[in-house]
């Protein structure tokens, strides 16, 4: 990938690669794989090229918190414009419910979200399901459908493990029946 600095990269080692500052390597510090010995893995880092907009660190940290830990329901994420990245906007609790979480998406304004989604299988098997929601009302700014669109995959990398996309236009994109029958 091509770009300016991900925020993504620190605490480790960030070289330019052959001189070329928007090209740069990650190195992370040495980590203990299930089953393996110590290895050094690396990443490609930087925002993504067609928007330049980078990710806050909080969003891995969050979405980490929710899938493994389950210490949220739903996280919101929004795009600041002036500091030109994605970041945590809202979680709601694990006692919050889906109609919660469609009132925390606005009308008017593009956003991200996940929703960790618990059902019972036919086999009376208690499951859940990470979705990834791009929401894009009709009614919002074109800009603002631009930017979340071209900046959607960069999101999508860090929040590698969701289960599910999907793409909102309207709130009935997005209903509960619709989750359920992608979670089935």
């Amino acid at each position: 990938m091509r770009g300016g600095a991900s925020s993504r990269c620190t605490g480790a080692e960030v070289v330019a690669v052959a001189g070329d500052p928007s090209m740069q390597r990650w190195s992370p510090p040495l980590v203990r794989l299930p089953g393996a010995s110590f290895q050094r893995d690396s990443c490609w880092c930087s925002s993504n090229a067609s928007s330049s907009m980078g990710v806050a660190l909080k969003i891995r940290e969050t979405f980490v918190e929710l899938q493994m830990k389950k210490a949220f329901r739903y996280v919101i994420f929004k795009i600041e414009e002036k500091q030109k990245q994605v970041v945590v906007e809202k979680t709601g609790a694990t006692t919050k419910n889906y109609d919660d979480f469609l009132a925390s998406l606005l009308e008017n304004d593009c956003r991200y979200a996940l929703y960790d989604f618990d059902f019972v299988t036919r086999e009376n098997v208690q499951k859940s399901k990470i979705f990834f929601i791009a929401w894009s009302p009709s009614t919002s700014r074109i800009r603002a459908k631009m930017l979340y669109s071209t900046s959607k995959d960069r999101i999508k990398y860090e929040l590698d493990g969701f289960h599910y996309e999907i793409q909102a236009t309207d709130p009935s994109e997005v209903d509960i029946e619709v989750l359920r029958e992608r979670a089935h």
